[in-house]
């Protein structure tokens, strides 16, 4: 499965702080927090292979926070089926004098660590992420509200997948659940196809005029199962994409 997934940048997941209306500082934007160990400052790593496209470093890190901007360099693949470009944004990294505009990171590399600059009131990373390569944030109000938002902001829990060997302490923020996703979790496997191949298909329509170009799939093929449009799935295998009868998916 060739495509290159892009990835919650921590191991230790633990919610701090959700968004919406119950937030206390992320009411208008996708942003969560995540802190990571007990003690300490967990490492935040490359999510896909990336480059600083953007970096703020205040002067005054007990007022205002460190962020970092970081683009993919390729299309990346989401588990909500997106496939492209995506931009994250962490802020509140204890140091990142060292990074330079440009600096490139493969998948999984160390990039800095968790921190409290600014108005953190302990270790944590503050975590968006923007659909498309547009690095930067804008100031957005409601009235006497104000907040600064990523550009193209998209929910995190939607287009980054959850590592295989991230441990999960806490998903739930005021009684809301954020539900990750590992691969393996909606990896299904081609089962019971009476005739083979299992034709893929551009549409949701099973019109055989909609076939993909090499759109075919065999008995014991694994595929990433995105969603169900009535009885058909929309699934990801290798590096082709497109629709599926969902009867022949099983786990």
């Amino acid at each position: 499965m060739a495509y290159q997934r892009a990835y919650i940048p921590m191991k230790v997941i633990s919610i701090s702080q959700g968004y919406g209306e119950s937030s206390s500082t992320h009411k208008l934007s996708y942003a969560l927090d995540f802190s990571g160990v007990d003690e300490g400052r967990d490492d935040i790593y490359a999510p896909f292979d990336c480059k600083i496209t953007k970096l703020y470093q205040p002067g005054d890190t007990e007022k205002h926070a460190n962020t970092v901007w970081l683009t993919s360099t390729k299309k990346v693949l989401s588990p909500n089926g997106y496939y492209g470009y995506l931009t994250i944004s962490i802020t509140h990294p204890d140091e990142i004098s060292g990074m330079k505009l440009g600096q490139e990171f493969k998948q999984g590399e160390v990039v800095c660590k968790e921190g409290r600059t600014g108005s953190a009131t302990g270790n944590h990373m503050h975590l968006e992420v923007s659909k498309g390569t547009t690095a930067n944030w804008s100031l957005e109000k409601n009235g006497n509200y104000a907040e600064y938002v990523i550009t193209n902001p998209v929910k995190i829990e939607e287009y980054l997948f959850l590592r295989e060997d991230a441990i999960v302490r806490n998903n739930t923020y005021k009684g809301t659940k954020y539900n990750f996703i590992k691969e393996s979790e909606i990896t299904y496997k081609v089962k019971n196809v009476p005739s083979e191949p299992l034709l893929v298909h551009e549409t949701n329509d099973y019109d055989k005029a909609s076939v993909l170009k090499e759109g075919f799939l065999y008995n014991g093929d694994d595929v990433i199962k995105f969603y169900d449009i009535g009885s058909m799935s929309y699934i990801y295998h290798y590096e082709m994409m497109g629709y599926v009868a969902k009867k022949y998916l099983s786990k």
